[in-house]
């Protein structure tokens, strides 16, 4: 009982009891409401396709590229399959020709989708104050290494990125631009706002409320809001610069509403977009549109940003101000610039440019080379596989650790320590939603072997009886140089796995992450509770 009341006592057991609860909290998914997941607390798990199912696609580049412009098809690909709602996708390059795409939790519907977001060529445009000036296959990005660059400005960074425009789109440009640029530094030069797949033939459905809000909102300097505004209101920027038309809800007349549809639906305007949530917009409105032949989807503004919203229903994704004077002649090449505090920030800015301006058309042409397919019942095979061989994982060990010692005592501290670890790490896997397939379930394990290791060091420097000079030794001393051995060898470990996370894509990465994390939370949470827990119980 006395050696149960100094366990408790003990700041490095109470620090595994909490993260071992708020572990099994994250991986219940037991609480409120959660539309995506049901009822749950904590994220739950995101198993891989060996446990799910799904689907794995190779995508072949018809020409290999450098690492560079491998990151731009990546970052492209990412960005077509967040655009549709698909996130949490792993992408992973392979060598300069190769793509891998994993997709958990497929069904047949959904494959054909993300098969059809891989073929196609998203839809980019310039636009100037609402007129097309260039469009996603009249441009190309110089992705050399002159092509883009950030340089110290002031406090901060300027960053450029150069693009070429064909004939049609370099004398569209400079006629579109004429009379629109005010001069150096000139506040009131105006943006040339970037869209990808901006929504054709369609208007916005709004409160007469939300549609007052946006009215009066634009940019305040010393906010925290990015200026996309350069003078304008919200719903200028809707309507002018995206050149999407708003219906306003007339709540006593719905019939009127429902005009404004059939004329709209008369210039072939076929789908709307409804901002507000179905206490403000009722489905009983939306179904009396989608009843006159309309395609309506939900996007509701509710706690967002004006801005943010704004950027996720029109497509827009950045708005560089005009910075020279075109004259209304054609400008075959440009410049587009910006500015950011640090030097990250603007490689940050330059990247995610490249990516936005090469949208319109993968720098290299990718094409399905290969699909492989893992039904949902063979992943749930896979799951119980791996959950039987644990147990007798742990079974086994139990079984050596016994035999080594022959003291029941010892043999219960490492299985418990071991459970709160491969607990802690699934924690850690649902709260950053890394997914979990083999290759993360052998890091765990590789994880909990090192731990088992390290908890018979620990052991063995504790209980060392067999020579008088030893005996001398105080048990802190032994503990302390026991840790000195595990410190020793996690650095060893993380040093190994390390590389395979940083330049490894793939299925290593799995395994390192697990593996790492496993490390850690044994170094700096299991093994010092299970030392003092040997401690306590050597004492007793």
């Amino acid at each position: 009982m006395d050696t149960i009341n100094r366990l408790s006592r003990s700041i490095r057991i109470w620090i595994l009891i909490i993260c071992v609860s708020i572990s099994l909290i994250l991986i219940s998914n037991i609480t409120a409401i959660n539309k995506d997941k049901g009822v749950g607390f904590g994220n739950g798990l995101d198993y891989g396709i060996d446990f799910a199912g799904g689907i794995q696609m190779w995508l072949k580049l018809e020409n290999p590229v450098t690492s560079d412009v491998m990151a731009i098809e990546k970052g492209i690909l990412e960005n077509r399959l967040n655009a549709m709602g698909l996130k949490d996708i792993p992408i992973y390059p392979y060598g300069d020709q190769f793509i891998l795409i994993k997709i958990a939790k497929a069904s047949p519907e959904e494959i054909k989708v993300i098969e059809g977001i891989l073929k196609k060529q998203a839809r980019f445009e310039q636009r100037i104050d609402g007129e097309l000036a260039v469009k996603g296959d009249e441009i190309s990005v110089d992705l050399s290494t002159e092509g883009s660059g950030a340089y110290p400005v002031g406090n901060g960074f300027g960053w450029y990125v150069n693009v070429k425009l064909n004939p049609d789109a370099a004398c569209r440009f400079g006629r579109v631009a004429q009379g629109k640029f005010f001069g150096e530094d000139n506040p009131r030069n105006r943006p040339v706002d970037l869209f990808i797949d901006r929504p054709e033939n369609t208007t916005i459905l709004m409160s007469g409320g939300l549609h007052g809000i946006l009215g009066n909102t634009t940019f305040v300097p010393g906010q925290q809001r990015e200026d996309i505004y350069f003078g304008d209101t919200a719903l200028e920027v809707i309507e002018n610069r995206s050149r999407i038309p708003i219906i306003v809800l007339d709540e006593n007349d719905i019939n009127k509403t429902l005009s404004e549809f059939r004329n709209y639906k008369d210039k072939g305007f076929t789908k709307t977009i409804i901002a507000e949530n179905e206490i403000k917009i009722p489905d009983k409105i939306r179904n009396m549109i989608e009843d006159l032949g309309i395609d309506t989807q939900r996007m509701e503004i509710g706690n967002k940003s004006p801005d943010s919203w704004i950027k996720e229903v029109t497509g827009l994704k950045t708005t560089p101000r005009l910075n020279f004077d075109t004259r209304g002649e054609c400008v075959y090449n440009a410049r587009i610039t910006g500015s950011a505090a640090t030097k990250e920030e603007a490689d940050a800015e330059i990247k995610q440019n490249q990516i936005w301006l090469t949208s319109g058309n993968l720098p290299e042409k990718a094409s399905i080379e290969s699909k492989s397919t893992v039904p949902p019942s063979l992943g749930a095979q896979f799951l119980r596989y791996c959950f039987i061989t644990g147990i007798i994982a742990i079974i086994t060990v139990s079984i050596v650790i016994f035999l080594r010692y022959r003291k029941l005592f010892i043999v219960i501290p490492v299985i418990i320590t071991g459970l709160s670890e491969i607990i802690i790490i699934l924690g850690l896997a649902s709260l950053i939603n890394w997914e979990i397939d083999l290759p993360a379930i052998a890091g765990i394990i590789a994880a909990v072997g090192t731990g088992v290791d390290d908890q018979i060091v620990i052991t063995d420097e504790t209980i060392e009886r067999g020579i008088k000079k030893r005996r001398v030794i105080s048990l802190i001393e032994r503990i302390r140089r026991a840790f000195f051995i595990i410190f020793t060898a996690a650095a060893t470990t993380i040093a190994v796995m390390l590389p395979l996370m940083t330049f490894v894509a793939g299925m290593l990465r799995g395994f390192a992450f697990t593996t790492m994390a496993g490390v850690l939370i044994g170094v700096f949470i299991t093994r010092p509770a299970y030392a003092k827990i040997i401690e306590e119980i050597l004492k007793g």
